[in-house]
């Protein structure tokens, strides 16, 4: 008699890890049909974006170490003008 209520809660237990498991595929598969997919870039669009990115940088650092060269000599020669007087 022990054998057999042994050999059931051992079949229940079988049949509970296979239900789980079972849950939990079937949830992750939902997950995944429910995510957005992004389309795929291609190696020229990356290219295109790094050097965009690269001559924007340059560009923005160019352009803004010309100004702060350009406001400095000025402030300075106007206040080296204005204390000599």
């Amino acid at each position: 008699m022990e054998l057999r209520s042994r050999e059931t809660k051992e079949t229940n237990v079988t049949i509970q890890k296979k239900s789980l498991i079972s849950a939990l595929n079937t949830t992750k598969k939902a997950i995944v049909a429910s995510t957005p997919v992004q389309p795929a870039s291609s190696a020229s669009e990356v290219r295109s974006s790094a050097r965009g990115t690269t001559r924007g940088t340059t560009r923005g650092t160019t352009r803004g170490t010309t100004r702060g060269t350009t406001r400095g000599t000025t402030r300075g020669t106007t206040r080296g003008t204005t204390r000599a007087v």
